[in-house]
């Protein structure tokens, strides 16, 4: 049975490795490292889906979101009208957005569990 010391000495040296991993591979769980142009907002719409989403900015379709990825719009700041559209689901959502200059205003798209016509959308500010 290992004494107190040596229990000691090997805390540490699983420490000092999981402290050197972290710095190694940047502690820093950033998705989004793409800053926003001078003078715009940024609208990042990252699908968790299984399927492409089809997104429309005041009524204008821009481009689509892949599956499990995201994709980066650039706005001039204020509110926006954002509707999200299945493109091989009846799932959708709509809303107002509000685009910070200087800011990511990050909309996670997820599908929802209770209703398979609708969209779960969690949005944060980066």
């Amino acid at each position: 049975m290992a004494g107190f010391g040596e229990w000691m000495r090997r805390g540490s040296l699983v420490f000092c490795l999981v402290a050197t991993g972290g710095v190694l591979t940047g502690c820093d769980d950033d998705d989004y490292d793409r800053d926003p142009p001078p003078g715009l907002g940024t609208l990042v719409v990252d699908n968790f889906t299984g399927t492409r989403v089809r997104v429309y900015i005041e009524g204008e379709r821009v481009a689509n979101v892949g599956s499990d990825e995201h994709r980066y719009y650039d706005l001039e700041p204020g509110i926006y009208r954002i509707a999200l559209d299945g493109s091989d689901t009846d799932r959708s959502w709509a809303g107002d957005v509000d685009i910070l200059e200087g800011r990511r205003t990050v909309m996670e798209v997820h599908s929802y569990s209770a209703d398979y016509r609708e969209y779960d959308v969690r949005m944060f500010f980066d």
